[in-house]
């Protein structure tokens, strides 16, 4: 466990999550985005999580309030020569190997990211922008890992593909909820917009469990309209993860205690590598 909390600080669980969600949408889209698309992926993915944890530890540096912040602020200066240097072949893989179409939408993702970081960071009290930040998260993390796959897709667009994504839309939304009702608390100590801060506790754990039923429904009508195919097999891998997630939900004295409920909710996006295991 002691070796999975220095991934953890370090972000890695977060990388292998988002590479295994843009894994489920290559194997959806039948897509082989090439091997710099998966490495630009980690590389970027690494950059902006620790980039974000970094600034939220140097601003709290005098009134930290979590391990996480405390690893970073005693690692700070490997953390940003780690930084610097993977953000240099980062870019220096984006511009020269991206497929041009993935470059461009990149570039776009690339302006919301840094509108999101001054809303996080610089401008977050302003009223007009507070706004919950797992919506924008929610969506730049689906445009981001869905990209690759969705341009290098081999197939046209389908509205089985439409059921899988709004599935997955809401597992991450779920996620993202699970870990603001845990961290309500703190989110309104560091002034952090959150669901669970600007909805309140006993809203925000509805809501997540109306969506666990929501992708379960779909799930199942997913089989009903489908049959046992590739596409329900989609549906039963990100249920699964609906499943994990209501176990942390419901039953938080489980979870609370060193933050396990952090742990199991970013390592559960790991299990879309169970996309491999569907024929394509």
């Amino acid at each position: 466990m002691g070796f999975y909390r220095n991934l953890h600080f370090l972000s890695l669980d977060i990388v292998a999550g988002a590479l295994a969600t843009s894994c489920l949408a290559a194997r959806l889209f039948r897509a082989g985005p090439g091997w710099a698309w998966w490495v630009t992926l980690a590389f970027t993915v690494w950059l902006l999580y620790m980039g974000d944890h970094l600034l939220d530890a140097w601003k709290h540096r005098k009134q930290s309030h979590s391990e996480r912040h405390l690893f970073i602020i005693r690692n700070r200066r490997i953390l940003l020569w780690l930084m610097g240097i993977t953000g240099v072949a980062d870019l220096i893989m984006i511009f020269n190997l991206l497929d041009r179409a993935m470059l461009k939408i990149a570039l776009v993702l690339g302006g919301l990211v840094l509108l999101f970081y001054a809303m996080r960071h610089l401008i977050r009290r302003n009223r007009l922008l507070f706004v919950p930040g797992e919506v924008f998260v929610l969506i730049l993390y689906l445009a981001g890992t869905w990209m690759g796959p969705f341009v290098a897709r081999t197939e046209p667009l389908l509205p089985e593909h439409g059921m899988v994504a709004l599935m997955m839309g809401l597992v991450l939304l779920m996620n993202l909820g699970i870990i603001s009702l845990y961290d309500v608390q703190l989110d309104s100590r560091l002034g952090i917009s959150s669901l669970a801060h600007a909805l309140g506790n006993r809203i925000t754990r509805n809501l997540m469990v109306a969506m666990a039923a929501g992708v379960l429904l779909l799930a199942v009508l997913q089989f009903m309209v489908y049959g046992a195919d590739r596409y329900t097999h989609f549906a039963l891998v990100l249920s699964g993860m609906v499943m994990v997630l209501l176990v942390v939900l419901l039953f938080p004295s489980l979870f609370r205690k060193n933050e396990a409920y952090r742990l199991v909710s970013d390592a559960v996006l790991c299990m879309g590598f169970l996309s491999l295991l569907i024929h394509t």
